[in-house]
This record gives C-alpha cells, sequence and structure tokens, in this order.
C-alpha cells in the first residue's frame, strides 16, 4: 500500500499570535489551504517572533513540521518597556477582554515586570468507551505526556465521561521564496495528498506504453490526446480509451496532454476570443468527462506575449468548468529565460493560482540547435529554476520535469561548427558500451559525462542517468515539491524507477 502524503487545509480561526518554543514533532510535506483573511504567519515557535508575512483567502501551502504549542503548558508574559494590553493582546493573538479578564484587570494600566498569564483556547474531548490517553493523543497528533500535563493527571487512567483539554500545537509552512512560518494547529483542517509522478507518452505505440504501467512507482500517465486546432471547436482529439483502461487497472491516473502546436498565430486566433475559450473549454470538458480522464496537461509553447493574459483566462475558465468533476488541471511552463515568446508570455504566478499544478519542464538548457555544447539540465541550472518558481508558484503545487533523454553534441574540429543529436538513455548506454567509453563526474554539471574523437570530430555527452535522476528527485524532497514528471516514458533505463520513494 502506497504512503500518502498529509496535507492540510488551513481553517483561520484568529489573528496573530506568537508561538513558544517546543521539540519539532515531525518533518513531512503537507500542503494547505487558506480559507479566511488576514493571518498572520511568524518567523520561528517563541515569544518574540516577528511577523513574516499574512496569508490570504484562497492561499495554498506546504507543512513541514509540528512543535508543541502554548496550550501544553501555562504561559506567562512579563511586561517590559513600551508593552501596552493592546499590544500584548495582539501578539499572543488574543482579545483584550480576554487578557483583562483572566488577569481580573479593572484597568488597561500595566507595570514593568508585571506578571500577566496568556490565556488559551483548549478543544474539549469526551472520554468515551475503550479510549485511552495513547488513543486520544495519536488521533489529536500530540503526545500523551502533553495531555498529563494540561489535564493535571496523576495517572494514565482516564475515565468515559471525563473531559479533557486538547493541546495547541505549532504547524510550520512553506510560504513563497523559501520562506518559511508558524501557525497555529488549531486553525487546520487535515486532508491527504499523494506526490503525483507523471510520464509523458510520446510517439511510441499503445502497447509499448502499456507495459510502462507496471512501474509500481508512476501514478499518472499523460498520452497525447488533444491538439489545437482552427477549426470546430478548436481542439482535435484522439482519445485512446482502451490505453486509459488499462492505466486505470494498473492504479493509474491519465491526465491527457493537449498542445498548441507551438503555433503562436492559431494560438492567438482562439485565446483571445471570448467566445472561441468557451467553445474549447467545452469540447475538453466533454471529452474528458466521457473518457472517465482523471486531469489534463495543458502545453502551450511559444505563445505571443500579447496572449499573456489570455492564457490565464483559458486555464481559469477550464479549471472552473472541470472543478464539479474533480478533473485536475496542470499547466508545463518553461524555466524563466529571456524569450518573450518562451518564456516572458507566461504569467507563472497566476497561472499558479488558477491550476492544480505548475509543471515547470526543467530541462532544455542547452536546447537542440544550441551553437554551445552542454547539459541538456544541470542540477544547478534545474535547482536555480525551481527557486525562481516558488517566488511565485507554492511549491507544494510544482511538478518538477525531468529529462530521461539526452544530447550528443559533435563539434566539427577544423570548423568549430556544433550540432547535437537526441538520445535516451538506452541510446546513451549502447554508445558507452560499444566504444568503451568511461564515465567521468562533472562537478559543474553534477553529472556523469563521456567524450570521444572519430573523424576529425569531437563527441560530447553529459548524461542523464539513475544518478542524475535521483539528484533531481532529492530537489523535490529538499523543496517539498508536488512531484516529478518525465519526458518521457520508454526512453529511460529499467534502473531509472528506482530513485522514485516518494510514496512508499
Amino acid at each position: 500500500m502506497k504512503k500518502i502524503l498529509h496535507s492540510i487545509f488551513i481553517l483561520i480561526l484568529g489573528l496573530s499570535f506568537v508561538p513558544t518554543k517546543g521539540e519539532a514533532a515531525s518533518n513531512s510535506l503537507s500542503v494547505g489551504s487558506i480559507q479566511i483573511d488576514n493571518v498572520k504567519v511568524l518567523s520561528k515557535p517563541k515569544q518574540g517572533s516577528t511577523v513574516i508575512t499574512t496569508l490570504n483567502r484562497g492561499e495554498e501551502v506546504p507543512v513541514l513540521s509540528t512543535v508543541s504549542g502554548d496550550s501544553s503548558t501555562t504561559v506567562i508574559h512579563t511586561v517590559v518597556v513600551g508593552d501596552t494590553l493592546w499590544k500584548i493582546s495582539n501578539q499572543y493573538g488574543i482579545s483584550l477582554s480576554q487578557l483583562q479578564k483572566t488577569n481580573k484587570l479593572t484597568t488597561t494600566q500595566i507595570r514593568i515586570g508585571q506578571k500577566l498569564i496568556i490565556p488559551q483556547n483548549y478543544q474539549v474531548y469526551t472520554v468515551i468507551k475503550g479510549d485511552t490517553l495513547w488513543k486520544i493523543s495519536t488521533k489529536y497528533g500530540v503526545t500523551t505526556n502533553d495531555l498529563i500535563k494540561l489535564n493535571n493527571l496523576r495517572t494514565s487512567s482516564i475515565l468515559v465521561g471525563q473531559k479533557l483539554n486538547i493541546p495547541d500545537y505549532y504547524i510550520q509552512v512553506q510560504l513563497l521564496d523559501g520562506k518559511k512560518g508558524w501557525t497555529k494547529k488549531s486553525l487546520l483542517q487535515q486532508k491527504t495528498q499523494e506526490r503525483i509522478v507523471m510520464g509523458w507518452k510520446y510517439s511510441g505505440s499503445s502497447e509499448s506504453y502499456a507495459q510502462q504501467l507496471n512501474h509500481s512507482n508512476l501514478n499518472v500517465v499523460s498520452p497525447r490526446w488533444y491538439t489545437l486546432s482552427n477549426s470546430g471547436n478548436f481542439v482535435s482529439i484522439s482519445a485512446d480509451t482502451k490505453y486509459l483502461q488499462d492505466a486505470h487497472s494498473k492504479g493509474k491516473q491519465v491526465w491527457p496532454l493537449f498542445g498548441n502546436k507551438f503555433d503562436p498565430d492559431l494560438t492567438d486566433t482562439v485565446l483571445n476570443n471570448a467566445a472561441n475559450r468557451q467553445k474549447l473549454v467545452v469540447a475538453l470538458k466533454d471529452s474528458l468527462f466521457q473518457t472517465k480522464s482523471d486531469g489534463i496537461n495543458v502545453d502551450f509553447e511559444n505563445i505571443h506575449p500579447k496572449n499573456k493574459q489570455d492564457y490565464v483566462l483559458f486555464i481559469t475558465e477550464l479549471k472552473k468548468a472541470l472543478q464539479p468533476n474533480g478533473i485536475k488541471v496542470s499547466v508545463d511552463v518553461t524555466r524563466e529565460n529571456s524569450d518573450p515568446f518562451w518564456s516572458g508570455s507566461l504569467d507563472r504566478k497566476e497561472l499558479g493560482k488558477a491550476a492544480d499544478y505548475i509543471v515547470l519542464m526543467g530541462y532544455d538548457e542547452h536546447w537542440g540547435g544550441s551553437p554551445i555544447a552542454g547539459s541538456v539540465a544541470s542540477i544547478p541550472w534545474v535547482k536555480e529554476g525551481v527557486e525562481l518558481l516558488m517566488s511565485e508558484v507554492p511549491s507544494h503545487k510544482i511538478i518538477l520535469g525531468m529529462p530521461f533523454y539526452t544530447r550528443e553534441w559533435v563539434t566539427d574540429l577544423s570548423t568549430t561548427k556544433v550540432r547535437s543529436i537526441d538520445l535516451t538513455m538506452n541510446e546513451v548506454e549502447q554508445i558507452i558500451s560499444s566504444k568503451g567509453l568511461k564515465k567521468v563526474w562533472d562537478r559543474n554539471t553534477q553529472q556523469n559525462y563521456v567524450e570521444y574523437t572519430a573523424n576529425g570530430e569531437k563527441h560530447q555527452i553529459w548524461i542523464e542517468d539513475k544518478q542524475s535522476m535521483e539528484l533531481r528527485v532529492n530537489l523535490v524532497k529538499q523543496y517539498n515539491l508536488g512531484g516529478a514528471a518525465a519526458w518521457y516514458i520508454g526512453s529511460e533505463t529499467p534502473d531509472v524507477w528506482d530513485v522514485y520513494h516518494f510514496n512508499k
């Protein structure tokens, strides 16, 4: 059975607060959705923490860890120079009247050195038959020691009907730009989410790709079913229901790919017209629903910059149409670069708000036809791309696209002219074996590398293999990303799948 990652829906019940020092209780990826406005997230779990940011309605954030909070012990605040009752109540996220009532204050006057009890709000649990402290602590994600301490229990024995206060803990969340902050666990409602491991289907037969469905770590497949068209409902459909049924029988979700032929003019014709977009959305919705697809992967590339917001509108409208059926929307984006058509036309921040997932195409650092030989996707380049995207898209919504291919770079030593040949992982291994080449570790790209000279030409290959894939998987874990995607399944060596350990 696969282990699913915990996710958090953050239901904001209070305003500001300051967590106290405690011991970390967990360190796993989770996700949240802020439901109420204006909740302050704090920098670290101790008194005197400063506010990093205020989360707004609809935001989603990954959860990183928990610590024991104020309510597991009595919190005493000692008044210092500059303190006022209003300032203290705001610091701890309680009302002024609560603070006055708890400390039996008849005025707002306080003095330096005065000790004030900070009131806590507890969840009250009534013990039922069969309960133990361990069962209750497990249910609420708290320690038995905190339950004993908070409720002044002399033993671990509890009685049916007995009322227990449940201590409130703090949750560390991942914010944009890699920042982190803390919020109270009582403001969270948990759900579950499984990390995505998606494989794109490309150029092979349905029979050959059906074989790929046996990979236990693969949980989403994306066959190329939809292509933008300039007639009818603006989409050409070639759905394969047999493949979908096979995928479902193997426990895989199917997110068909929808491409735009890299055609900026065709894309403009469809996207800049509200009626055209609506026709397209309806056609996609009908097809996805009829085929029982689980999602869609939108891969629009080489978009005219003037259609930047049109594309956001399309994704927003598509998501709205598909949401009632629970169909996920994922959008492919390039790593940020200076090209206005291939990068500048993508509003990554707004696309991240509209879609369920943003797939970062973490490859083509050196593209086919590049005048300079180099890695398809060096690890430092990919890492920087992830960090750039995390400044605009919550990390748990990011799926890192990984190359199951590389390029052989051939340089004419007499003219220095460079050309490249696309190669699958298997083809690279065949070259290495047939020519008796030895892999060398390239520290700059953090990849294995081979080269040889023949017939006046220099051949260079920056290798994509199990080792380079594992480093990318580590980036997914390090940055708490939503998963990984592979371009394309069927081009890899079998050992590659051993590194995808997200959901086990």
